[in-house]
């Protein structure tokens, strides 16, 4: 948003303040100054009048005139095609120096002596405002020829840009700016009213027939206007410069000098446009079925309301009768629409989808006032509209809620000047409490917080007195202060364990998700302004994210890339829960010399012995969950007491090509099933335990985890443990394998004999053969 000093002082009073201080102001009230430019027109340009201009004799392109610069008439010798008898330009005289260096000096062009050079906008340091010579009028001020034009304040202005966050659509408009100025330097916001002379004017009922079908949640108001050969003061044009709102024709380029300075949407229709061979033009409101207002005239779209205008209907300077559109609509209702619809949109939608003025008289009375300081224009008489009263949101406080936030006292009285300056409603005070409504362009106010934040912003941070926290609470350990505190723990188990810790935005890109065949969050939920188009949607999983970080260090060279994040995941219906994830991509370990500098890659079994190294001891069973980001064949749940926490995948081959990735394994696990255990000390045998290895032969399609099914409830006692220390395929097996399974044997009581070992072991045999199909070797 780029405001001007002088441009502000034509709605709030700035006598007396610096342009420093407002900058301050400014930043303090939340409204971000991104960059302060000083525009100083150089000494010695001044006001000339051309008195005559005739050709260059010996130059087609150069013409020589005869300018008054009030102490003399000077020759001078100009190659602009727009220079000519009658017209206030400025002439740098000799002596000036321009703002590029250039020094004037008495030159001899073609043979011809010129004194001086006649100037265009930019070799004034101005942004560019036509071509040619720039056209000086009275709108910068009374003309006095040979004045100098850096004692003409409106063109020796400072420009401000304001980096305006997305929810204050309420500051998109100088008045906007102005009416926060006000009320932090409590000096009186002007907002100029537009008052109809006694001239008995056309009713805009001879040419206008507007109508509506069924109810809207839109505003609309439509006037009308004759006019022949509008012209745009240089005023307007310089303005619409510093804002890169430079237009071809008058009327678009007074629409766009009323928004930027009300925020009032404003659009230009040709009458004849839109009648035809008709006398009246015949407009229709209607909602279409995604319930947006379109307007129709004979049942052609014409524009969508807030959104976008056909461009055969835009009014031009050849239009004698103009049609003035002004429009409000929600920006939360139309937003989600346009978006899910990818509907085209004109450059005004910006305003609309952040908060545009809903006062539309205001923009109105704005308008025709300024056509009219310029201009000779007959306007009709009257409006045809259509107003939807938007439900105005109440709210109440009590003084001692505002104290608490601020934390330091403030009158009553205070409070209600700060929000009625703010264009707050108070509809009463009493018992120290404060009944209010929020004022209805101010689309971000939704609660009692919000509302004493703006109190927070006018009063000044920095005027808040800062003091030690007080804290009266109880001291007791909670389980969310134990969960933070074991995740802390894990962190520092995975540093030490060689992983990096990662962190990325919650956000990721819808387009990534739906190829990864994730859902994405459901279209009523869905972001409305999100930052850029790649961060649209909230990533499921943090491993969609991560791709990103272990790509970029592939990219730069590194070989072995173990990382870890702690973060905010969301489903399709944005739920929020907290993952924590290991990655592990490339070369298990660093070159040393027991490798001779050539580290194996990392593997399944070797990854999952580094996540239990951190989180502690988990069982795998085969995987229920399916998506782009996991290998089909290697992947595993995870689960801690048999409750599934996560899961354990190698990088899907095709995801890993993509990003250009060496072989990758990653675990993302739920937080909230990581929690600390209490360990009991458990007595051991003092007899010395024994290994037994028994080899049977099964189906190669039966899993380990069948296996311990059958035996984690049903082992005889003294079996503490087993697991699989080999598997053996061969030709002569067919589609069955050999198992080695090694069972670890102890007894609290005694030595065990080997009739007693050899019972257990046939014991077990005879439970795999039963409920495994499974044979002794």
């Amino acid at each position: 948003m780029i405001v001007t000093r002088r441009w502000l002082e034509e709605w709030v009073d700035l006598k007396g303040i610096s342009t420093e201080d407002i900058c301050k102001k400014l930043n303090s009230l939340g409204l971000e100054v991104d960059s302060l430019q000083q525009i100083t027109i150089p000494k010695k340009i001044v006001v000339g009048f051309v008195k005559s201009c005739e050709k260059h004799p010996d130059a087609d392109k150069l013409s020589v005139c005869q300018i008054d610069l009030g102490t003399a008439v000077r020759q001078i010798v100009c190659g602009a095609k727009n220079i000519r008898e009658g017209l206030y330009v400025p002439v740098a005289t000799v002596g000036a120096v321009m703002p590029n260096g250039m020094k004037i000096k008495h030159a001899k062009l073609r043979g011809v002596e010129s004194d001086g050079m006649v100037c265009s906008a930019t070799e004034l340091g101005l942004p560019a405002i036509e071509n040619g010579i720039l056209e000086l009028d009275e709108s910068i001020g009374q003309l006095e020829i040979g004045k100098e034009l850096s004692e003409y304040p409106l063109l020796n202005d400072d420009v401000i840009e304001i980096e305006l966050t997305a929810n204050r659509g309420d500051c998109l408009s100088i008045y906007g700016v102005a009416r926060e100025l006000s009320v932090a330097f409590d000096r009186t916001l002007k907002k100029p009213r537009y008052e109809e002379d006694d001239i008995q004017h056309k009713g805009i009922g001879r040419i206008l027939q507007f109508s509506h079908i069924g109810n809207h949640s839109v505003s609309l108001v439509y006037k009308a206007l004759d006019a022949t050969n509008l012209q745009t003061p240089l005023l307007i044009k310089f303005r619409l410069a510093l804002i890169d709102q430079v237009k071809q024709n008058s009327i678009d380029s007074f629409l766009q000098y009323t928004i930027h300075s009300t925020g009032v949407i404003l659009r230009g229709y040709s009458f004849k446009k839109l009648a035809g061979d008709n006398e009246k033009a015949r407009l229709v409101l209607k909602e279409d079925e995604r319930g947006l207002g379109i307007v129709l005239s004979e049942d052609k779209a014409v524009s969508i309301v807030g959104i976008s205008q056909s461009e055969e209907v835009k009014a031009t300077d050849s239009d004698t009768t103009t049609l003035i559109e002004a429009s409000y609509v929600q920006p939360e209702l139309i937003a989600p629409i346009v978006k899910k619809e990818q509907l085209k949109t004109d450059p005004l939608y910006y305003r609309t989808s952040r908060g545009s003025e809903p006062d539309l008289t205001f923009g109105l009375d704005f308008l025709f006032k300024t056509l009219e300081e310029y201009n000779e224009i007959d306007l009709y008489a009257g409006s045809s509209e259509f107003i939807t009263q938007k439900e105005t949101l109440k709210l109440d406080l009590s003084i001692n809620e505002i104290e608490k936030l601020i934390g330091q006292p403030i009158e009553l009285s205070q409070v209600v000047l700060i929000l009625s300056r703010l264009g707050f409603e108070i509809i009463k005070t009493e018992d120290e409490k404060i009944i209010l409504k929020v004022p209805p362009f101010r689309h971000d106010i939704a609660n009692r917080q919000d509302v004493i934040e703006e109190i927070v912003r006018v009063v000044g941070i920095d005027n808040i007195k800062s003091k030690p926290i007080c804290f009266e609470e109880s001291n007791r350990l909670t389980y969310s202060y134990e969960h933070y505190k074991y995740l802390r723990q894990l962190r520092f188990k995975a540093v030490g364990n060689g992983f990096y810790e990662t962190v990325h935005y919650i956000f990721c890109d819808n387009k990534r998700l739906e190829e990864f065949g994730f859902k994405t969050i459901s279209e009523e939920l869905a972001l409305i302004n999100p930052i850029t188009n790649e961060m649209d949607g909230l990533r499921p999983m943090l491993m969609v994210n991560m791709l990103d970080s272990l790509q970029r260090n592939v990219r730069m060279s590194k070989k072995r890339i173990p990382l870890f994040e702690i973060g905010t995941v969301f489903d399709a219906n944005r739920q929020e829960s907290q993952h924590m994830l290991f990655a592990f991509s490339g070369e298990e370990s660093l070159d040393t010399v027991p490798n001779s500098g050539k580290p194996s890659s990392i593997d399944f079994a070797s990854f999952v012995k580094k996540v239990a190294a951190i989180i502690g001891q988990f069982e795998l069973v085969e995987s229920e969950e399916k998506n782009g980001l996991m290998h089909p064949y290697q992947s595993a749940d995870i689960l801690i007491d048999g409750q599934k926490v996560g899961i354990v995948a190698q990088l899907h081959p095709v995801i890993q090509e993509k990003f250009d990735l060496p072989k990758t394994f990653f675990a993302e696990i739920d937080t909230k099933y990581l929690v600390a255990k209490h360990i009991n000390a458990k007595a051991i045998s003092s007899f010395t335990p024994i290994q037994r290895d028994l080899s049977i032969v099964v189906k190669k399609t039966l899993l380990f985890s069948e296996i311990r099914k059958t035996l984690k409830d049903s082992l005889p006692d003294g079996v503490q443990s087993f697991y699989p220390i080999d598997r053996y395929v061969d030709e002569s097996l067919g589609d069955e394998m050999s198992l080695t399974l090694r069972f670890v044997i102890s007894s609290m009581e005694k030595t065990l004999q080997e009739d007693e070992i050899n019972a257990m072991m046939d014991e077990i045999l005879s439970l795999l053969e039963k409920n495994c199909n499974a044979r002794l070797r």
